[in-house]
């Protein structure tokens, strides 16, 4: 027997239950006295009628008979746990256990309270609103919740458009760049382009992750992109240093690694912080030495040092974030910037695209676990 009210619509502030009881009176009693109280009421006679309204309707809390023919309550609770849409659904138990028993067996049988028969009807009343104001707290987590991953998907996309991954070649040079955020969007920045005759390759690194940390990653590429021309390295680290550390929050901060490389190979660079970019020259891996402050939003009056490098045809460059370096396996053991080294030089022999062989190797070295910061990169091919 399937039965309802006449009005099966659900204003806001009315909830929907189900009681399921293979007796028929107990039926017409709980119908009655939740119907008085302001609910909607389906009620089913077995479990299979139950089924039957589910797949139709929704309610926001069962009432559940423990002792019915075919298919007991109890059993019916395992298998509607075992559904992910009904994980958090409230089940109260009705059974005329004593209250210790009919506590612990509703526990252990996935409900979440109990209903003595005969009923009280304050009892059950109370304890039906009890459970479904937790459903309602629930269901508006979960609501924000899909409005977040929503929006989080969307400046993905946007921040996929200001960070695209890139290949071209420039005067015989091949360069390459990956990005990989730890969530939809990620902190790290990384881009390389040509103009007035020379290659520009600039990696950053925000702290944090997420929305923030990509926000102010954003505000690192508007910088940068703004900068004139003529500028030259040292003219464009100070002015964006200069504008970064007047809106960079305090608790934030920001590495980087600016290079620029002309056409007769040589490579002027600042690091700001930043692990050391990888040269492999004549077989042999190397770190660019240098360091400068990163960007921070504390007045600490740094010296960018501007380093130069005359590189050879052949030579490879890798620039990364500290994603990469820092990513651990399960027994928390680090790549870190030495064996970072290996990672490019294993990459390099490998034959296939050098970011995409780098990337496996880090994912490698994790194992079954997954690197716990943004990763950027970097590939310059002489």
């Amino acid at each position: 027997m399937l039965s309802s009210e006449t009005n099966f619509s659900k204003p806001m502030n009315k909830h929907t239950l189900l009681v399921v009881d293979d007796a028929n009176e107990n039926l017409e009693l709980l119908r009655f006295l939740l119907s008085n109280s302001g609910f909607n009421v389906f009620t089913a006679l077995s479990a299979n009628e139950a089924k039957m309204v589910l797949s139709k309707d929704e309610v926001d809390c069962i009432l559940l008979d423990v002792n019915m023919p075919v298919q007991d309550g109890f059993s019916f609770c395992k298998e509607l746990r075992a559904m992910e849409k009904y994980k958090l659904l409230p089940i109260l138990f009705l059974t005329s256990l004593e209250r210790e028993v009919a506590f612990e067996e509703a526990m252990k049988n996935g409900g979440d309270d109990f209903i003595n028969k005969p009923f009280n009807k304050k009892e059950l009343i109370a304890k039906i609103k009890s459970v479904t104001r937790i459903k309602d707290l629930q269901d508006e987590l979960f609501r924000e919740k899909a409005k977040y991953e929503k929006e989080m998907r969307t400046a993905g996309r946007v921040q996929a458009q200001l960070i695209p991954e890139k290949n071209f070649t420039w005067n015989g040079i091949k360069a390459e760049t990956l990005f990989q955020p730890l969530f939809q969007v990620g902190g790290d920045f990384v881009d390389a382009w040509s103009d007035n005759k020379k290659l520009h390759i600039v990696i950053a690194d925000c702290s944090g992750h997420g929305p923030s940390a990509a926000l102010i990653g954003a505000m690192f590429k508007m910088q940068l992109f703004n900068l004139p021309i003529s500028f030259t390295l040292l003219e464009r680290v100070k002015h964006i240093r200069k504008n970064l550390e007047i809106v960079l929050p305090e608790d934030y901060s920001i590495t980087f690694c600016y290079a620029i490389l002309d056409e007769e190979l040589k490579l002027t660079y600042i690091n700001g912080g930043h692990p050391s970019p990888i040269l492999i020259e004549d077989g042999k891996p190397v770190f660019l030495e240098g360091m400068s402050s990163m960007i921070i939003g504390v007045d600490l009056h740094p010296r960018d040092e501007v380093r130069e490098r005359q590189l050879k045809k052949g030579s490879k460059l890798l620039f990364y974030t500290d994603g990469a370096s820092e990513a651990m396996d399960a027994d928390l053991n680090m790549i870190s910037e030495e064996g970072m080294k290996g990672i490019f030089q294993t990459a390099l022999n490998s034959g296939e695209n050098i970011l995409l062989a780098v990337k496996d190797q880090i994912f490698k070295h994790c194992k079954t676990l997954s690197p716990e910061d943004d990763i950027a990169m970097v590939c310059i091919s002489l």
